[in-house]
């Protein structure tokens, strides 16, 4: 389970990383704020949004096959699968997509979907956890049930007369 909250871990934060990184880019292009555009395009910015887009998409990708082993999670990690092969696809071809005037709906699209990998890293993670604990607790009272089992036979063995302790 462990590995599971890591692995979570470093894909929501690639991912806060790569959505603050794109809001930023997209905050310069006012013209007010052309000073800080310039700094960004010095520094690479959309490189840095993509390898950590990516990096997040890869981590769902390995959340998402980690969760489809279990099975009350399978749906969810199909999900996680496809939408770890949708993001970086959508994120890499959208500035052909509506170029113009409207392409700022495809912007915000692309916002919404980041988010909601987000999103759907943390509820893999949390449904993954409550399927293992569910069968940690289900193999404990298994166990509890069985010493107990095996405690009554044995002073039922002991309690008989003729029988020494």
């Amino acid at each position: 389970m462990r590995v599971v909250r890591i692995i979570s871990l470093i894909a929501r934060l690639a991912l806060m990383v790569t959505l603050v990184l794109g809001l930023l880019y997209w905050i310069a292009q006012i013209p007010a704020l052309r000073m800080v555009l310039t700094l960004l395009v010095q520094i690479h910015a959309t490189s840095i949004h993509e390898g950590f887009g990516l990096t997040g998409a890869l981590f769902l990708l390995v959340l998402s096959v980690m969760a489809g082993r279990s099975r009350g999670a399978r749906w969810l990690a199909l999900l996680g699968v496809l939408y770890a092969f949708l993001l970086p696809a959508f994120g890499l071809t959208q500035a052909q997509i509506l170029v113009g005037n409207l392409h700022w709906l495809i912007q915000i699209v692309h916002l919404l979907f980041g988010i909601g990998a987000m999103y759907l890293a943390l509820l893999i993670e949390k449904r993954y956890q409550q399927l293992k604990r569910g069968s940690q607790s289900a193999s404990h009272r298994s166990r509890v049930a069985l010493q107990a089992e095996r405690h009554k036979g044995g002073e039922d063995y002991a309690s008989k007369p003729g029988r020494a302790s």
